[in-house]
């Protein structure tokens, strides 16, 4: 199966999404689909976004990111939003959130030997498994143990976002059609191969990685690396992994290596990009694109200049006015820099999206 298949399916389950109503009420708040005043709850999105919450790249976690951001200290937030309107708001986006979560919760539970994934990137505390601040999609012990992988469906996320009877069909349907689209993916594959190659040598590999990974991720270990800082915290926890997972080697490795590449795919597709699509719709075309370079090899990443002065954040789809480039890029930095020559010059770097160019995104 192809990843077109997989666009389409992102596409087609945005679709569903974007109709609900508790859906349209979260997503009318946000500062994108908004012109004008910069007040109100619009206003405090616009500042946390400024402060480094990626709201508007990753918006089917703004619950949870909005209140990471009220524990630090942004000027005038509190000035010109009523605290009721901010209150209702943020219940809306939980909602959102929390159904989005268990929609990628029974997705996972669809990955080869699920819930017995060996993979040390899942062990306690680690970026995805943590129940602090993390860039990543966490993992959630309960999810494991809830038996998603015996559901048809995502029990009760159309419960949870109020559908009526026929859109709860559409939920369920696009859900499966999502999750066959992933199953037949290289990723999968790779980790069902991956997996069927672990010998008790490998899997004892993976099992002393995660021991260790349990000591060296212990709240004693963290709190005496950065007793505070999340940011910081986050990132003592990325390269902790890191080393624990250059330390392994043959079908450990290859199992560990397979895992991130399947995981990725989950959080990419089905609530990066599908998120965009919900909650935005059409993707962003740009005009005035200049310096266009890709990067050398298999790699998928692009870098461009932009003439138009126009508001982008990481994790936002767009579409190039070149030729060389005709699939969807996801971007992945944004930068502005400010020179005597070329006055305000914006540079963005972003990730083609194979298959996107023939698939359902528009």
């Amino acid at each position: 199966m192809s990843t077109q298949s997989i666009w389409r399916a992102v596409a087609r389950q945005a679709e569903v999404w974007a109709r609900l109503a508790v859906v349209q009420e979260f997503a009318a708040r946000l500062p994108r689909n908004t012109s004008g005043t910069s007040a109100g709850v619009r206003g405090r999105l616009q500042r946390m976004q400024a402060g480094g919450m990626n709201i508007g790249g990753k918006p089917l976690r703004a619950g949870s990111s909005v209140r990471y951001a009220r524990a630090i200290p942004f000027p005038g937030v509190e000035d010109d939003c009523s605290e009721g309107d901010w209150t209702a708001w943020v219940r809306t986006a939980d909602r959102v959130e929390a159904a989005h979560r268990q929609t990628i919760a029974w997705l996972r539970s669809r990955l080869p030997g699920y819930p017995m994934i060996p993979a040390p990137q899942i062990s306690a505390d680690t970026a995805l498994a943590t129940t602090e601040f993390t860039y990543r999609l966490g993992w959630h012990p309960q999810e494991r143990a809830a038996g998603f992988q015996f559901r048809s469906c995502p029990p009760t996320a159309a419960s949870i976002l109020g559908a009526d009877r026929q859109q709860e069909q559409e939920l369920a349907e696009t859900a499966r059609q999502m999750s066959t689209a992933l199953m037949g993916s290289p990723e999968w594959s790779r980790l069902a191969r991956a997996r069927e190659t672990l010998d008790g040598e490998a899997r004892a590999a993976l099992g002393a990685a995660r021991t260790r990974l349990r000591r060296r991720l212990s709240p004693e270990a963290l709190d005496a690396c950065e007793p505070a800082l999340a940011v910081k915290r986050d990132q003592y926890r990325r390269v902790v992994l890191s080393e624990e997972l250059e330390a392994l080697s043959g079908p450990a490795r290859e199992y560990a290596d397979a895992f991130d590449g399947a995981d990725l795919l989950v959080e990419t597709a089905a609530s990066d990009v599908f998120g965009q699509l919900a909650l935005y719709g059409a993707v962003t075309r740009l005009a005035g694109i200049r310096d266009v370079d890709l990067d050398p090899g298999q790699s998928r990443s692009v870098h461009f200049s932009v003439d138009d002065e126009i508001w982008m954040v990481p994790g936002q789809l767009v579409r190039l006015d070149d030729d060389l480039i005709t699939e969807v890029v996801r971007l992945t930095e944004v930068s502005l820099s400010l020179t005597p020559a070329d006055g305000a010059r914006l540079r963005v770097t972003g990730e083609i999206l194979p298959g996107s160019d023939e698939a359902q995104i528009v």
